[in-house]
């Protein structure tokens, strides 16, 4: 159930590749790492006139790109490819032990939610107060699941979890008049 899940390779069909209208070409810069392992870039131009029109140049452009995207130099430069999870060691980031799963108290005193987030500037937040701080739990963590394309884990893992957070922040019960059903 802890195994992490690799993200799909996302390029976008103009990842690295620009327009230029004068002169007419298309261009690509993609970064790389040499071997002292500082990032660079390298470049290449694809002019209208030499490949046969502006899509011939954009399709030369785009096989440049691929190919270059297969070299393993050029994939360390292109920033985090680690696997996304799910599980991690419980800090104050991350209480529950699960990756972008935290309690947060916003605007009034009484207004506190689960806030989810996930990689590509996703983020939900769930209400304690209108879904109970279970309820609020369980909807981020499937949230977050469903996100990152992991299996939901069995909910004896997510009750253990959850009880250990909630022993540390009882108070928040009594406080907030809040339910955890």
């Amino acid at each position: 159930m802890e195994k992490p899940v690799r993200r799909p390779a996302r390029a976008h069909i103009f990842l690295y590749l620009y327009r230029l209208q004068s002169p007419a070409l298309w261009f690509c810069v993609v970064p790389y790492l040499d071997a002292e392992g500082k990032r660079k870039v390298r470049r290449k131009n694809f002019r209208d006139r030499k490949y046969g029109g502006k899509a011939s140049a954009f399709s030369a452009a785009k096989a440049w790109r691929d190919e270059q995207l297969t070299l393993s130099h050029v994939r360390a430069a292109m920033g985090d490819q680690r696997p996304l999870e799910l599980f991690t060691k419980v800090s104050t980031s991350t209480p529950f032990g699960l990756v972008g799963i935290r309690p947060v108290q916003r605007g009034k005193a009484s207004d506190w939610n689960i806030t989810v987030t996930a990689q590509q500037g996703k983020k939900s937040s769930y209400s304690m107060r209108r879904h109970g701080i279970w309820g609020a739990y369980e909807r981020a963590v499937a949230q977050r699941c469903e996100w990152i394309g992991a299996d939901p884990p069995d909910r004896d893992d997510l009750k253990i979890r959850f009880n250990r957070w909630l022993e540390k922040n009882r108070y928040l019960l009594d406080q907030y008049d809040l339910d955890t059903l």
